[in-house]
């Protein structure tokens, strides 16, 4: 087997000596010693190594510089920083700057060599994973040709070649703002780090804002732990702020201050944090409108709108409707495990013919409905069809996107007034989603009403939802 090869650095030339040949004696790696963490950076930029053992404290750059430095071009680099205090702020700040373990001296060597191998080893799977993230949501799969959706992809490449660039994502609800977002993630070099994303309509200001930036132990009455915020969570990746129209007022004035200095504070907390992350904020709601009303910021309106872009409703671009109704037959077919039947020309005029208040979202529901009752080789599709499975707007019910994004299930079928009628052959899980979705159609989409009725928190009801893949 292959010896994997280690860069060691650390200042102190004794310590340095004695861990080569603690690594060497194993037999399973060589290694490359450095007293200098400049002079290991340019060789690992020049020949990288299968993984990195860094002191914490060293004069001029210290270990966790050394590690964030390292981040920037090597995503998936094994990093194990060692340090002879081992305190648990130490081992946070190790892991915040992107270490992959951490050790304290002395360190014991068979420790040591168990987690170096184990690192290295995960290293294939880890970039696997990524790979399948952008494959999934790269620009790519924002389906169609129309003029304007390519438009959508040039955007995706502009800006997701500029790190840090702050975006807007504009657009009915159902435009896929969701799956853009996404996409300008796995587009930049931050795709290995994590895409978090928060919906502003989905908490109360004060939940939101502990959602956000965390909460130290006592802060507030239920703060029995800390508590890492979304923010921390997202660091070297992206902050995806859904809904950001409905965030109250006086959050919008935090959120201006860290948007300015990617730095922010816990609740309860007198220690200054910073980040580097991106932030795209989504809405489909008219932001100059609510500036002017007060219910918006101005100037965060403006620091938010450094890159935006309008994404366009369906209707105006019908000549994307059948290649998206395709896809979405394929996505049903596969998710009901069902044969995937075809498209007949009429199935293909009546959804051109039709409006989509709702946009891509409805349209996929209505394939996904017209598929759960679907029987023979075509797709029974027509304008009495679609109408039945339409809401006639998009409401509040849910946020798919313009190419698919994993969000299974339709509506349910017209029946008697206060039933829902359910086919056989439906797992518990699809049920469930057909009842939510039925439910949410009987209150317009009114959120609040819908959790009420079944017996939920607004919270709740919306974690089952994400979890339905209703969002």
């Amino acid at each position: 087997m292959k010896k994997a090869r280690l860069f060691l650095i650390d200042d102190d030339a004794d310590q340095l000596a004695l861990l080569t040949a603690q690594l060497e004696r194993s037999g399973s790696f060589v290694t490359e010693s450095f007293t200098s963490p400049r002079e290991a950076l340019a060789r690992v930029l020049a020949d990288p190594p299968d993984g990195v053992v860094c002191d914490f404290r060293m004069p001029g750059l210290d270990g966790l510089e050394v590690t964030r430095r390292l981040r920037v071009t090597h995503p998936f680099l094994p990093i194990i920083i060692a340090t002879g205090v081992g305190s648990a702020e130490d081992a946070a700040a190790c892991f915040e700057a992107g270490a992959t373990d951490f050790v304290t001296k002395p360190v014991d060597p068979g420790t040591l060599i168990a987690r170096i191998r184990k690192a290295v080893q995960e290293v294939p799977a880890r970039e696997l994973l990524v790979e399948t993230a952008r494959a999934r949501f790269d620009r790519h799969g924002i389906i169609g040709a129309h003029p304007r959706i390519r438009e959508v992809r040039a955007f995706v490449d502009g800006v997701a070649a500029v790190r840090g660039a702050s975006v807007l994502l504009l657009g009915e609800s159902g435009t896929g703002k969701n799956l853009v977002a996404r996409a300008i993630h796995a587009a930049g070099d931050v795709s290995s780090f994590r895409f978090v994303e928060v919906n502003c309509a989905a908490l109360p200001g004060h939940l939101l804002e502990a959602e956000l930036f965390g909460y130290e132990k006592g802060a507030f009455t239920d703060a029995r732990q800390t508590k890492k915020g979304l923010v921390e969570d997202a660091d070297g990746g992206t902050l995806f702020l859904d809904e950001i129209g409905s965030m109250p007022v006086d959050l919008q004035a935090k959120l201006l201050t860290f948007l300015e200095s990617r730095s922010f504070r816990r609740i309860g907390s007198t220690r200054e944090q910073s980040v580097t992350l991106r932030v795209v904020a989504a809405t489909n709601s008219e932001l100059p409108r609510q500036v002017r009303e007060g219910t918006f910021r101005e100037d965060l309106y403006y620091r938010l709108n450094v890159a935006s872009h309008t994404l366009p409703p369906l209707r105006e671009i019908r000549s994307d409707i059948e290649e998206l109704a395709r896809h979405f037959v394929k996505r049903a077919a596969d998710y009901f495990r069902k044969p995937e039947p075809a498209l007949d020309a009429g199935g293909v005029r009546a959804l051109e013919a039709h409006d989509w208040p709702g946009n891509a979202r409805e349209l996929r529901n209505v394939i996904e409905r017209a598929m759960i009752f679907s029987k023979g080789p075509v797709l029974e599709l027509s304008p009495e069809t679609i109408a039945v499975g339409t809401l006639g707007g998009a409401g509040e019910a849910g946020s798919g996107s313009a190419a698919g994004l994993p969000s299974p299930g339709g509506p349910a079928t017209a029946a008697a007034p206060d039933t829902v009628r359910v086919p056989r052959g439906l797992t518990l899980e699809a049920v469930e989603r057909l009842y939510i979705e039925s439910t949410l159609r009987d209150v317009d989409g009114r959120v609040n009403e819908a959790a009420a009725q079944l017996g939920m928190t607004r919270k709740v009801f919306w974690a089952r939802r994400k979890r339905l893949g209703l969002l």
